[in-house]
């Protein structure tokens, strides 16, 4: 339990102070300190793997060789299943509130406007403009660097964390209790700088924290399972990457009503989280049930 608390102080007392400063950064709107913003933001991802260093982690015992070839469906439902989680979230949110369904782009930044209007000019629709965006998320260059850095969040969280927890409570305790330490990890940010939700949502902050921590305690089941059942850091690194870089769905969500964004579209939202929730549950279902025969036969 000593390695838990030195790895939770140091994770989270270097991260949110990092977070305060890229917060006043990104509040401030000036140039110089958006790009400090940018480069805290990288050191920020290195914290959980720092504090896995500080807290003697058995970096030798994570799981290194990426075993793809023997994996390869596991390989595939940690690229893909993120988008289709999007998607299948997005159509839930846009299924309660239809009227939030919009293709005019308000919500498109200046490089993303560039883009739509190249589209247009070859004749192209928005559908085919919203299709190009969904697979260059799944097959971007941005992928391999995102990636990179969930390997730096993943090495602190399932590689040491989620490991140390089931030393001392049971699987889902401890499933449930790593995945809110990851999601209060990000409050700072989110407190601060409206990071996931913006700041003018129903329930802000606080709905905020709570809808988010079920979105952590979820992706933490799926990249735990697929940790344990690949023996490899690479798998859950590959989906938080994945989930990083998956499709958002703002590219068809109107502007009029940005109090709703604690439902979705994005996957961190209360309705649009649901498929991403389910899978989790049915997952940690078929584990404990697994676990339980096993127990029983022994």
């Amino acid at each position: 339990m000593q390695n838990i608390t030195k790895y939770i102080l140091f994770t989270f007392t270097s991260a949110w102070i990092i977070q305060a400063i890229i917060s006043n950064d990104v509040n401030s709107g000036s140039i110089a300190q958006m790009m400090e913003a940018s480069y805290l933001s990288s050191l920020n991802m290195l914290t959980p793997t720092i504090g896995a260093l500080i807290a003697r982690a058995r970096f030798s015992e994570m799981g290194w060789n990426p075993r793809f070839s023997s994996n390869s469906k596991l390989l595939l439902f940690a690229l893909l299943m993120p988008t289709v989680f999007t998607l299948v979230g997005a159509g839930l949110y846009f299924l309660v509130f239809p009227d939030d369904f919009d293709t005019s782009g308000k919500l498109l930044s200046e490089s993303e406007l560039d883009a739509l209007a190249e589209f247009k000019a070859d004749g192209r629709s928005y559908a085919d403009f919203v299709t190009g965006e969904i697979v260059s998320s799944v097959f971007s260059f941005y992928l391999i660097i995102a990636i990179f850095w969930g390997l730096c969040e993943e090495i602190g969280w399932r590689g040491f964390l989620y490991p140390e927890l089931k030393k001392y409570t049971r699987r889902t305790k401890a499933l449930i209790l790593g995945g809110v330490i990851h999601g209060a990890w990000h409050f700072p940010l989110m407190v601060l700088m409206g990071y996931e939700y913006g700041t003018d949502y129903i329930g802000a902050p606080f709905l905020g924290l709570f809808a988010f921590c079920i979105f952590t305690v979820s992706t933490g089941i799926i990249s735990d399972y697929l940790y344990v059942k690949s023996k490899s850091i690479w798998f859950p690194a590959i989906f938080h990457g994945a989930v990083n870089t998956s499709f958002n769905p703002r590219f068809l969500r109107g502007d009029e009503h940005p109090e709703r964004t604690i439902f979705g579209p994005a996957e961190i939202g209360l309705i649009s989280g649901i498929p991403i929730v389910i899978s989790a549950a049915v997952i940690l279902y078929i584990e404990n049930k697994n676990e339980k025969l096993q127990y029983e036969e022994i």
